[in-house]
């Protein structure tokens, strides 16, 4: 029997990280995914778009107005190996003149992705084994919305979220942010419910954001895929149409057995 407490969801707190760079993975941030080019790998996780990992207190701890890639707006300072990837990128935050705080990871604690909701747009991917087809999953996760260094303007962010193919409940998207210039617009937890209709399904998170050329970038932690218990399955499939039914047959049960007695 599967354990309601087991996360199915192998290093969804992004920190089985490789580089083959030899930067030490306590500074680790950058581009990632197969067909980036990039040398820094996530374990368990595919990308093929324009998304980053940050280690704790790496998101807004440089600037690309100056040092090795000035004048590339759209890099920071670091590795820049285009056109095989795009090296490294930083987020606004209070560590580089943004307008807010940004915390040093999320609140799940460990790495967190950023990715592009408006450029060169790619899902991050999973595939997740050990389903049980029939049973319901909660789906958890940390989330929240910023923006590129170097650029100015309002942005809005989102995640669609996805489980297999065929799934009855469909995609799920979060609710629009909007950020303001240079700003962040805090960490945020979802839920969603999916059905196994697969032992083994294709977990993935597509990045959604306006305006493009501003770059707005949604930022994932902490995710978790877990068994809801049985009755509770039952409860969120019935509703509370099939407990109320059973509330009133035992409701009916008992004046029948009072007027028995009353007989």
């Amino acid at each position: 029997m599967q354990s309601a407490s087991a996360n199915l969801v192998q290093n969804g707190d992004f920190t089985s990280v490789s580089y083959s760079g030899g930067k030490p993975l306590t500074t680790l941030f950058g581009q990632f995914g197969t067909g980036t080019g990039s040398t820094l790998t996530v374990a368990n996780w595919a990308t093929a778009g324009y998304n980053f990992v940050y280690a704790p207190n790496t998101v807004d701890t440089g600037t690309s107005a100056s040092g090795a890639n000035a004048g590339k707006p759209n890099e920071a300072p670091g590795q820049y190996n285009a056109p095989n990837g795009y090296g490294n990128t930083y987020m606004w935050g209070s560590n580089n003149g943004g307008a807010s705080v940004i915390p040093a990871t999320s609140p799940a604690g460990g790495n967190f992705i950023a990715a592009d909701g408006a450029f060169e747009i790619g899902a991050l991917t999973q595939s997740v084994t050990g389903l049980t087809v029939g049973r319901t999953y909660a789906l958890k996760f940390w989330w929240a919305g910023a923006q590129q260094e170097n650029f100015t303007g309002i942005t809005t962010e989102n995640w669609t979220v996805a489980m297999g193919t065929g799934n009855v409940a469909g995609n799920f998207v979060t609710p629009t942010v909007t950020v303001p210039n240079h700003g962040f617009s805090g960490w945020m937890q979802q839920t969603f419910y999916f059905y196994a209709n697969n032992s083994t399904e294709t977990l993935s998170f597509l990045a959604a954001g306006t305006p493009n050329g501003e770059p707005p970038f949604s930022l994932l932690g902490g995710v978790d895929l877990e068994v809801v218990p049985e009755f509770s399955s039952w409860m969120a499939f019935a509703g509370f149409g099939v407990a109320c039914i059973v509330f009133e047959c035992v409701r009916r049960r008992r004046q029948q057995l009072l007027f028995a007695s009353a007989a």
